[in-house]
């Protein structure tokens, strides 16, 4: 079964999300701003952006080719509709071409400030202007093709080509009914620079078997597509309390730069040959270290590098689905998460691997110095996990595992560039907090590895184990944790619990990094029938674009949580290459 879920458009400055060609979720002018379009929080006040044909219709969607443009062709037995939208490069703009042998409907309520501010209203001469009442802020709709203006929301487009070209300006005074008005696109024009945009920004990627090659393509477009071009920071999500539970109060803002996150979106895409996209997103990590304390402040940060904002819930919407609180912010930013660090230099380490480009690595050293002198006296303490529960710090064992990649990533890095004394005295530290490991986070009495010092449970984080070399996957001490996970977390064949329960409850739904975790743990124990298995499961889960949110209720195969989500796209985009490189191996001994 197919689940028709939202598309997901992006310019690399801010997103939307359609349905059936209603825009639902349009934050402006970027990926972190507040939305004007909000119906995807709440049906009735949010507001939309949509178009329908007058007549009953079937409708068909599909991305253009490699990018992020949809065209939706609505067909009828009176003709049909073709519709073609995309956000411009460059611009918090939306462009809808539609070229139709049937009337439609236009129906568009922007609500500013996430739902809360309606909007004045003024017809000007082919078009409407939406302006903020509190602000200088607006949107401008100017329409191309033949029209009647049934209300100030309501527009009736006749037969034939033309365009919708909706503009959010900070000014009115510069937008598309301005005097400035001349150095806005052709949106014809626009298409054109925003196919080759695309097709540019993949044409040296990693060729993969036809089997795959559709969602592996799908997965790293949108991984590029949660970059924030103008820093290269890439969000963890474009939405906001989308909910992880129907009902429950799992809602978090996920619109913002993640280390851990970003860390293994540059692994996929060097892995992925996108060095260059790789390469910009690695320097906005170097940007936001800061070398006089822990070098990741924070977990998370927004897509300009600043501070992060506090959390708060905004009281006026529903939810989706009635799924309260909505929020704006994520406090998590004030979590001390020990792991991030190990994240980087694993990404940094796997850059050099694939570019052996010294001068970059050599030029930044004074951030690798700073993360070796930052985990060396920190690394013993406690943190919280990378599953962000809040109030909750121990000795986590995948902390202790990134701990042990920051060190011995460092290592041996150093060696090859020469730093031999730091390599030896990182290799000792990483020897040392593998030690730990071993004694402290492995239980006898459970036979298996477990989530933090003293616990008895498992999570699946602990697939990571063998996947940064720390342990080999044969290892006996691995095959029992794995087979308590198989046991304990498995829903489904390839379908996991990140774990069990945690500070809000019971957990429901399968979290599909878990996944690709478990392919790749298979793909390293020559299990390959069951890792393409599970890749292929992962593949039929996602939804009629391709798309993964965080969560999969795996009996309906709706996604939950923020969507879509990078987590899943990335670990499909790595699974897929270490399975089809383990192969071609084997194929060559």
């Amino acid at each position: 079964m197919v689940v028709e879920y939202y598309a997901f458009l992006s310019n690399g400055l801010t997103s939307a999300l359609e349905l059936n060609a209603s825009i639902d979720w349009f934050p402006c002018p970027r990926f972190d701003s507040p939305s004007v379009f909000t119906k995807i929080l709440d049906e009735d006040n949010g507001g939309y952006y949509q178009i329908k044909p007058v007549y009953e219709c079937k409708i068909k969607v599909s991305y253009l080719g490699n990018s992020t443009a949809l065209q939706t062709i609505f067909s009828s037995d009176k003709g049909v509709l073709k519709l073609i939208d995309f956000l411009p490069l460059g611009l918090p703009a939306i462009i809808r071409l539609f070229e139709s042998e049937i009337p439609f409907v236009v129906d568009i309520k922007p609500v500013f400030n996430y739902g809360l501010i309606n909007p004045a209203v003024e017809v000007v001469d082919k078009g409407l202007i939406f302006k903020n009442p509190t602000s200088k802020e607006g949107l401008e709709l100017s329409i191309n093709g033949k029209y009647t203006l049934e209300n100030s929301s309501k527009i009736i487009v006749e037969p034939g080509k033309g365009y919708l070209f909706l503009l959010y300006t900070r000014d009115l005074r510069y937008g598309l009914f301005s005097q400035r008005a001349i150095v806005y696109p052709d949106p014809y024009e626009s298409l054109k620079y925003f196919l080759l945009f695309w097709e540019d920004n993949v044409k040296d990627v990693k060729p993969v078997s036809e089997e795959f090659r559709d969602a592996y393509m799908r997965s790293l477009i949108t991984i590029l597509a949660l970059m924030y071009r103008p820093s290269g920071g890439i969000i963890a999500s474009p939405t906001t309390s989308l909910p992880e539970i129907i009902g429950s109060d799992r809602n978090w803002d996920y619109r913002y730069v993640w280390v851990r996150d970003v860390t293994y979106a540059i692994e996929a895409l060097i892995k992925a040959n996108l060095i260059t996209q790789a390469k910009h997103a690695l320097d906005f990590l170097f940007s936001v270290v800061d070398p006089s304390s822990k070098p990741f402040d924070h977990p998370l940060y927004p897509v300009d590098g600043t501070e992060p904002i506090a959390e708060e819930e905004i009281e006026w919407l529903d939810g989706y689905k009635n799924s309260k609180p909505v929020r704006i912010g994520n406090s998590a930013y004030l979590q001390l998460q020990m792991d991030t660090e190990g994240s980087f230099m694993n990404c940094i380490y796997e850059y050099f691997l694939a570019t052996n480009d010294a001068e970059y690595i050599i030029q930044n050293w004074w951030v690798i110095e700073a993360i070796v002198d930052w985990v060396k006296k920190s690394w013993r303490n406690k943190s919280t996990s990378l599953w962000e529960e809040r109030g909750i710090e121990e000795h986590f064992v995948h902390t202790k595992l990134m701990n042990w990649v920051a060190m011995d990533r460092t290592s041996k890095l150093a060696f090859k560039l020469g730093y031999k004394e730091l390599s030896q005295e990182c290799k000792g530290i990483a020897e040392e907090i593998r030690q730990d490991i071993l004694i402290n986070g492995y239980s006898n009495e459970m036979n298996s590895f477990t989530s933090y010092y003293g616990s008895k449970d498992v999570d699946a984080s602990l697939l990571t184990l063998p996947l940064y070399d720390f342990i080999d996957a044969k290892d006996q001490r691995f095959l029992s944790t794995l087979k308590r996970i198989e046991n304990e977390l498995q829903v489904s064949f390839g379908l996991l619990l990140r774990y069990k329960r945690d500070f809000l409850g019971k957990t429901q739904h399968p979290f599909l990094l878990c996944s690709s975790w478990l392919a790749r743990v298979y793909i390293r124990l020559g299990e390959f029938n069951k890792a393409r298995k599970i890749i292929k499961k992962m593949i039929d889960c996602s939804t009629n674009l391709m798309l993964f949110g965080e969560h999969l209720d795996s009996e309906t195969l709706e996604h939950r949580g923020n969507f879509p989500h990078i987590f899943p796209h990335t670990g499909l985009v790595i699974s897929i290459i270490e399975l089809e490189k383990s192969l071609q191996e084997k194929k060559s001994r």
